[in-house]
């Protein structure tokens, strides 16, 4: 007999086939059977509105890297915001950027020398024309952020004016793809960054180039390859249009090839990668009917497309990420439908089917 059971935090005991859930978690999740791939739920609200941060799971926890308030200049946020999923309550980290410079950045974790970090790169300022290179460096563990100092991002032009388009890790290497040139255009170029690499040579631009110049690129690796999957194109007049543009980088052979068009326009969102190796892509865009809550799974196996469950309130330019042990996925603020900041926190608990046999049939095996 398969039973489908939501796998996240529960710790099932063999010898008393008993499921034992704290409090905190129970409230966080029904009881019970689910339906395959799983469900949204609502957690603890952000303590204010939040948007444009960079989202990442580290450790049991989700960062909200960066971000603002709103688009009121200098109402950016230059601590780190941490949710704690066990006690579904908000804090923030002691250490500080050195500048509001931290919107709009994209990143990932790597390993530097055996200690893992959480890497971000470039942004701009609330209200801001220009740019940062700069690298940062978090160290959850240690509560501190550190630039890089030797080694800028060089993606960000010759007048500081370029903003990372979207970014994935791939074999502890960080990819950072395109770019939104403020108010001018987009950019189509691929840098790599690598930890181990010697400080001043840490990044590299590859030879291979996006299909066209795009920014605010969805992107999550899946196997030995990243997926991008929308994005925003400029227009002189919209400055920002979402599309379908759908490409594969296989950052081994530096090369990128078309897959599967993405079946709705979208962009200033997030990618991750599920438990079975699916992409999935969360809500985002601007361009109408946009934002949306819509999550498109995306298929690398077989090159196709379906309709996920779908999140409660739509929005883009929000701080997204996942677990990529349990498949708990999180969506915290961002822009609604109306350019409106929000504070709602949504997290996704993956459900899949387990084959529990054991506990139907007793503990010596089925019978013979």
């Amino acid at each position: 007999m398969r039973k489908s059971r939501f796998l996240t935090r529960v710790f099932v005991s063999a010898f008393i086939a008993a499921i034992c859930v704290t409090a905190a978690q129970a409230a966080a999740q029904p009881e019970g059977p689910c339906t395959p791939p799983g469900a949204w739920t609502t957690r603890a609200d952000f303590p204010s509105t939040i948007v444009r941060a960079w989202g990442q799971y580290f450790d049991g926890k989700f960062y909200a890297v960066g971000g603002r308030f709103d688009d009121v200049a200098g109402d950016d946020f230059i601590q780190v915001n941490i949710y704690d999923p066990l006690l579904d309550t908000w804090s923030q980290s002691n250490s500080t950027f050195v500048d509001g410079q931290v919107n709009n950045m994209v990143g990932g974790v790597l390993d530097f020398g055996g200690t893992q970090y959480i890497v971000v790169v470039g942004g701009s300022a609330a209200g801001a024309t220009t740019a940062t290179a700069d690298v940062r460096q978090y160290d959850p563990v240690g509560d501190s952020i550190v630039v890089l100092t030797g080694d800028p991002w060089p993606g960000v032009g010759p007048s500081s004016t370029i903003l990372p388009g979207g970014a994935a890790v791939h074999d502890n290497k960080l990819y950072v793809f395109g770019g939104f040139e403020i108010n001018i255009g987009m950019v189509d170029t691929i840098w790599q960054f690598d930890p181990a690499a010697a400080e001043g040579s840490r990044w590299t631009q590859m030879t291979a180039t996006l299909p066209t110049p795009i920014g605010y690129i969805p992107a999550a690796t899946s196997g030995d390859l990243i997926y991008l999957l929308g994005g925003s194109l400029f227009d002189p007049t919209a400055i920002l249009i979402d599309s379908t543009e759908s490409s594969v980088f296989d950052p081994v052979a530096d090369t990128i090839a078309p897959v599967a068009t993405i079946p709705r326009a979208t962009a200033e969102t997030r990618a991750v990668t599920m438990l079975d190796g699916t992409v999935w892509v969360l809500g985002g865009g601007r361009t109408a009917p946009n934002p949306s809550n819509e999550v498109d799974i995306y298929d690398p196996v077989g090159d196709s497309w379906t309709v996920g469950p779908a999140f409660t309130n739509p929005r883009r330019n929000f701080p997204a990420g996942i677990d990529p042990v349990t498949g708990t996925i999180w969506a915290v603020g961002g822009y609604d439908i109306d350019n409106l900041p929000l504070f709602f926190n949504e997290e996704f608990t993956a459900c899949v089917v387990v084959d529990d046999t054991i506990f139907e049939d007793g503990f010596d095996g089925p019978p013979t």
